[in-house]
């Protein structure tokens, strides 16, 4: 999809909802806007030479329930170790992902109490022990 306002391409995880809704099952490391949740209006445009659609970014048309939370993940655990926490968040409804190797994005439902830096630290301590 390109996005104009940011003269930028990406490649997106989406669930088709009409031929121009699509809601964003993962998140845009650079546009904060674009996260999971998020559903979008975009335009098909075609590619004459490849044969095939590119998307236009057209708007937000529906903004996530979900609030983002982008974190480095501490290098004192491992991924087994950060699955853990990733259980919780999934068991909370949230969503995930680890970006550029170190760069936590957690999607949470806004009425989620679940604290992932407190609970990462508590990981930490007890590894400590």
């Amino acid at each position: 999809m390109y996005v104009p306002e940011e003269k930028s391409t990406g490649t997106y995880d989406v669930i088709k909802i009409s031929d121009c809704i699509y809601e964003l099952t993962s998140n845009d490391p650079f546009n904060e806007s674009l996260c999971f949740g998020t559903t979008i209006e975009v335009e098909a445009e075609k590619i004459e030479e490849e044969g095939q659609n590119n998307f236009v970014f057209k708007k937000i048309h529906t903004k996530s329930e979900y609030k983002l939370e982008i974190l480095f993940l501490p290098i004192e655990l491992n991924q087994s170790e950060l699955q853990i926490v990733g259980e919780m968040i999934i068991n909370e409804g949230g969503f995930w992902e680890v970006i550029f190797g170190g760069m936590g994005y957690v999607n949470l439902p806004k009425k989620s109490k679940l604290d992932v830096i407190e609970e990462l630290n508590i990981l930490i301590k007890r590894k400590k022990n």
